[in-house]
């Protein structure tokens, strides 16, 4: 989802970085960075090559693209168009189609639990556009769930159809991760072997870099007293994608707890969760995006099984036990991701 935050870009290479604008001649693949912002965040771009192949003006133009597509913050994409009270469809474009048709697949998988038809209720917490969380009163939830529900949606052909006024949707919880599918896709395109993508702490990687195992990507937590992060594994990622969701910095207070941004769909409220992140593995950013929302609404040990039943991923979890100390559990295909 939106929020983004919580993988720390750790790169133990032995070459020194070498500036993307610099015009020095090599004949050896080198380190290359380009980064900027994106989606309201940051986007890093790091490969070797032997000369800069990417430019930035490129990366800028993918990015405009995705969010004049799907961007709820712009008033001019076509998903701020389709939330429009008298709009009822939508022409889609090639992103914002296979972004929809994505989440209609995590909607049936999770059995309602990934829902984009959410944005009312995430707009009524405070989650959305506006930035000032507020605790409804079950009137006012109830009222906003009549909203709610991927039964009112409808693709026909390259048009997104709702069923029902008002509906109106957020891909937020998917869209970052198929974004930085978007890039890595085109950096291969441009035959880089060598490279890892990052939007928002959303992280997809191939290969290796010079005289290293991988892209090395540090996981981090809360320190339950000081509230800073701690650094509390690490992962080399040498193939597919890696993206976290978390509760612990983007949270409302409601009747003395603290509940995260993420809501579940069917009861209206955000998920009574002892769940602090999850970080999700899978083969493409927007699978790992659209699953670590979905394992947020449960207990640990669920997440750690249903992962199991998933082909290609693998889910680190940290969480509060009964005694509210931090703990960490994985599934063993994460274990594998571990620096030796």
């Amino acid at each position: 989802m939106g929020l983004k935050w919580n993988l720390c870009l750790l790169f133990f290479a032995t070459i020194c970085c070498i500036d993307a604008q610099a015009q020095i001649p090599a004949t050896k693949p080198h380190k290359i960075r380009l980064e900027g912002p994106a989606q309201g965040t940051q986007f890093h771009i790091t490969y070797f090559a032997s000369d800069s192949l990417v430019r930035r003006s490129e990366v800028d133009s993918i990015l405009t693209a995705i969010d004049l597509s799907m961007s709820i913050y712009r008033k001019d994409s076509r998903i701020s168009k389709f939330n429009t009270d008298t709009v009822m469809s939508v022409v889609m474009d090639s992103h914002m189609a296979k972004v929809i048709n994505a989440s209609f697949k995590y909607h049936k998988l999770s059995k309602g639990q990934f829902d984009i038809t959410i944005a009312p209720l995430v707009n009524l917490w405070g989650f959305g556009a506006n930035k000032s969380p507020v605790a409804p009163d079950s009137a006012t939830v109830r009222k906003a769930k009549e909203l709610v529900g991927m039964h009112y949606l409808k693709v026909s052909g390259n048009r997104l159809i709702k069923k029902k006024q008002g509906i109106k949707i957020d891909v937020n919880g998917i869209a970052q991760g198929y974004t930085v599918d978007v890039l890595a896709d085109y950096l291969e395109r441009k035959g880089i072997a060598n490279y890892m993508v990052e939007v928002g702490g959303e992280i997809r990687a191939l290969g290796t870099p010079p005289g290293g195992h991988g892209f090395s990507i540090g996981i981090v937590q809360p320190d339950g007293e000081s509230g800073e992060e701690l650094m509390t594994a690490v992962a080399q990622l040498n193939e597919g994608a890696l993206t976290t969701a978390g509760s612990f910095e983007k949270f409302i207070q409601y009747k003395g707890k603290k509940l995260g941004h993420h809501i579940d769909p069917v009861s209206g409220f955000p998920y009574m969760t002892d769940i602090l992140s999850v970080s999700v593995y899978a083969k493409t950013a927007m699978e790992a995006d659209a699953l670590d929302n979905y394992f947020m609404g449960m207990e640990p040990e669920q997440v750690k099984t249903k992962a199991k039943k998933l082909k290609g991923v693998a889910v680190f979890v940290i969480f509060k036990n009964k005694n509210q100390s931090i703990e960490t559990i994985y599934s063993d295909g994460f274990g594998k991701l571990f620096k030796n």
